[in-house]
């Protein structure tokens, strides 16, 4: 028994079927349209990340220390370190018994120490919320800033890998 052909046509065995030009175009129409439901569902994800410049951006004060992290929306950032309030060298004054209190005019004052200027730098951000932290005095650290926990956050040092807790101020 024959087989039946498909709708009357007949192909003879060993041709090839020919491609025409609405073939084409439905293929590239296809393919530039998963291409474009892709790039809508990546910007769509996009937005729905959290974005971690605007969570670092702010001032942050340490846990340990007076220092103080301001970090800026220009990816730039400044370290300070306040001067001591006393100066080593001035001892506290002592009052003895049956001894008036010294008038405060009369106590040594020793002189204030100049406020260091602040230690400026770059940081970068990258997937996942990391931030990588250089200063200008070549000192290079890292953190995470977690979507959970966006008021503080641990600066790694990279040479050492001691840990520094920031807190954000308020």
């Amino acid at each position: 028994m024959a087989r039946p052909t498909p709708s009357g046509k007949r192909t003879p065995p060993g041709t090839r079927a020919r491609i025409g030009t609405l073939d084409i175009i439905i293929v590239i129409l296809g393919i530039v349209g998963i291409i474009g439901f892709n790039r809508m569902s990546i910007a769509r994800l996009q937005r729905s990340l959290p974005n971690a410049n605007s969570q670092i951006v702010g001032e942050w004060k340490s846990t340990r220390g007076p220092d103080h992290l301001v970090f800026r929306a220009d990816k730039t950032l400044s370290l300070i370190v306040p001067a001591q309030a006393q100066a080593d060298g001035a001892a506290p004054s002592v009052q003895t018994p049956g001894q008036p209190p010294a008038a405060p005019e009369a106590a040594p004052l020793a002189p204030a120490a100049p406020a260091p200027a602040p230690v400026t730098g770059k940081y970068q951000l990258s997937e996942g919320g990391k931030v990588y932290v250089e200063l200008s005095n070549g000192k290079k650290y890292t953190t995470m800033i977690a979507p959970q926990n966006r008021n503080r956050f641990d600066l790694i040092d990279s040479e050492t890998d001691g840990v520094t807790t920031y807190e954000r101020v308020p």
